[in-house]
């Protein structure tokens, strides 16, 4: 009795071990709020509008009708004019542009929500746009500055459209198993 207690122990060890405590995007994307406006000026020194609303997010980038596209993990900065996402680069200890949406070129708006995700969706003439707002530490969806993004953009007289659905990230690529028959 006492190895089977013993072999439980091990067994729920090994696998609590493997566990990572902090969220894929947070260790990838730098974002300090208090410091970000500061920062992101800096980096972009053509950015001069004030900046609304700023935050960590998730992003699809497609071409219009698709639902699948390439995925980020991003900042974003909302500004009067545009809608400023980027990546960060440890190397230079920079943001570095993933896009940059002018609000004045968007053809439609639309948001979708699924139980506690909402997904901003922006549609421009060669592009279309999925992001996702995220707290700030980082592996969760902020419903509220999702949907606080999604009507900021929508009062700049945006076409507002029914979404179709979520759009996601390109599926990863599966293990493949080839059967091996060998006969006697």
């Amino acid at each position: 009795m006492r190895f089977y207690y013993f072999g439980l122990f091990l067994s729920l060890a090994g696998l609590l071990s493997g566990c990572n405590t902090t969220p894929y995007d947070k260790a990838t994307v730098y974002y300090d709020r208090a410091q970000f406006p500061e920062q992101i000026v800096r980096d972009y020194p053509a950015l001069t509008d004030p900046i609304l609303q700023h935050g960590r997010c998730s992003l699809i980038v497609a071409t219009p009708g698709s639902n699948t596209g390439a995925y980020y993990f991003c900042t974003f900065a909302l500004t009067t004019n545009g809608l400023y996402v980027q990546g960060w680069d440890a190397k230079t200890l920079k943001y570095v542009e993933i896009v940059h949406v002018d609000l004045s070129m968007l053809k439609t708006v639309s948001i979708y929500s699924f139980l506690r995700t909402n997904q901003l969706q922006l549609t421009e003439e060669r592009r279309q746009i999925a992001l996702s707002a995220s707290i700030d530490e980082g592996g969760y969806v902020d419903t509220a500055a999702t949907e606080r993004l999604f009507e900021a953009i929508r009062s700049k007289g945006v076409l507002v459209v029914k979404s179709e659905g979520m759009m996601n990230p390109p599926a990863p690529p599966a293990q493949m198993f080839i059967p091996i028959i060998i006969s006697k």
